[in-house]
């Protein structure tokens, strides 16, 4: 039986620039320790691509995300597969303006049982919040150095 977790955070940054940021894979690194060695296979983000690399917590195993729908910019759904961890995960981030900022939510839905004490349920917790926080907590420091920018929710972009 499936295993579920929601979580949501929000940042102060605009969702355009939000998505800026989350779909340039060479950010990841930079706001979290969670995943590395992330590199494409196919068009970056394109249906059927495959976002290949290693995640590093809460447990350690080599995989591939396979992008089953991308939606610029509120929504990417992927599909992550693992052969020797014995579970598979489907995820959907969703980005949603707000005034001023961005939700970030991630619904998460894991098959099997992964190798971790607390088993699904933790692993989707574990991952989840830390990722999406850490996410968050990087556009806020891009918010603030973009400063007059950003103020009341200008954005010289719009």
């Amino acid at each position: 039986m499936p295993t579920s977790f929601s979580y949501s955070a929000q940042t102060k940054l605009p969702r355009p620039h939000v998505w800026d940021l989350l779909t340039d894979i060479t950010n990841w690194p930079k706001f979290s320790d969670i995943y590395c060695d992330l590199h494409w296979v196919g068009r970056p983000w394109g249906e059927g691509s495959l976002l290949v690399g290693t995640l590093r917590y809460p447990i350690e195993v080599s995989g591939h995300y396979e992008i089953k729908t991308c939606q610029p910019p509120t929504l990417i759904r992927y599909l992550s597969q693992t052969r020797e961890a014995g579970f598979a995960t489907e995820r959907t981030l969703r980005l949603e303006e707000t005034s001023p900022g961005t939700i970030i939510r991630v619904d998460s839905f894991v098959v099997g049982e992964p190798k971790i004490s607390g088993g699904a349920a933790e692993f989707l917790s574990k991952l989840s919040k830390r990722w999406i926080d850490d996410f968050a907590g990087f556009c806020d420091v891009q918010a603030e150095g973009n400063g007059n920018r950003l103020k009341n929710g200008a954005d010289e972009r719009t």
